[in-house]
C-alpha cells in the first residue's frame, strides 16, 4: 500500500469495510482521492503486491494451521465437497495451499482477484462448489479465524466453525461461534463441523 503514496492510509486494516486485499485497497484510495481506482490502477496494485509478497516470502516458511491439510483432505473423503474463499489475491493464495500442501481445484479457488467483498467471495466459492460437484448445497459451513468471516457467514445465513487459540478463539466464542484450536484431531474437528450453529453477530 505504502508504495501508491497515498497522502494519507489509514494503517487499521481491521477498521475497513470490507476485509479483503482489494476491498482495502479501494477504499484507501476513495478516502485519499475521492473516487474509486480505475481498472488500470486495481490492476497495478494486484501487480504489485503479489510481487512484493514474492519478494518477502523467499526463504521464509508459511505456517499452516495444525493439521489443516489433513484435514481438508479428510473432509474430501467423507463427501464434503470443500471450496475456498479467500480475501488475498490468487497467486498469494495459490502460493499459500501450495506450501502448507492442501491440495486444490483452480476453479475452487475464489480471491479478492476477482471479488471485492467477502460476502461476495463465499458466495461464489458456494456456487462453484455446486458447478464443481454438481450438486445442490445443503448444509453450508464456513470455516475461519477471524471475525469478518463469523460477520459474513452470519450475513449469509450459514453455519459457522472459529479456528483459532488465544485472543482469537476468545473473540470467536464470546459472539457464539463454535471454535476448534486447531484440526489435529480430525474426529474432534469433523465432529464440531457437524455440530456447529448458525452463524450470529
Amino acid at each position: 500500500m505504502e508504495g501508491f503514496s497515498f497522502p494519507s492510509l489509514n494503517r487499521d486494516w481491521a477498521s475497513y469495510t470490507h476485509h479483503t486485499d482489494t476491498a482495502i485497497f479501494e477504499e484507501a484510495w476513495s478516502s485519499a482521492y475521492g473516487r474509486r481506482p480505475s481498472l488500470e490502477e486495481r490492476a497495478q496494485f494486484h501487480i504489485r503486491l503479489e510481487s512484493e509478497f514474492e519478494e518477502i516470502g523467499r526463504g521464509r516458511i508459511i505456517a499452516e494451521i495444525a493439521g489443516a491439510a489433513a484435514f481438508v483432505e479428510h473432509l474430501r473423503n467423507a463427501g464434503w465437497a470443500v471450496a475456498f474463499a479467500t480475501g488475498g489475491l490468487r497467486k498469494m493464495s495459490r502460493r499459500k495451499l501450495t506450501a502448507i500442501g492442501v491440495k486444490f481445484a483452480d476453479d475452487l479457488l475464489v480471491t479478492a482477484s476477482e471479488y471485492v467483498t467477502r460476502e461476495e467471495l463465499v458466495v461464489q466459492a458456494i456456487e462453484a462448489a455446486r458447478i464443481h460437484y454438481a450438486f445442490t448445497p445443503g448444509r453450508v459451513v464456513s470455516i475461519g479465524d477471524g471475525i469478518w468471516d463469523l460477520k459474513t457467514a452470519a450475513a449469509l445465513g450459514l453455519h459457522f466453525l472459529g479456528v483459532g487459540t488465544g485472543s482469537k478463539a476468545e473473540i470467536l466464542a464470546s459472539a457464539g461461534a463454535t471454535v476448534v484450536s486447531d484440526f489435529r484431531d480430525r474426529a474432534a474437528a469433523t465432529a464440531s463441523l457437524q455440530q456447529c450453529g448458525l452463524a450470529q453477530y
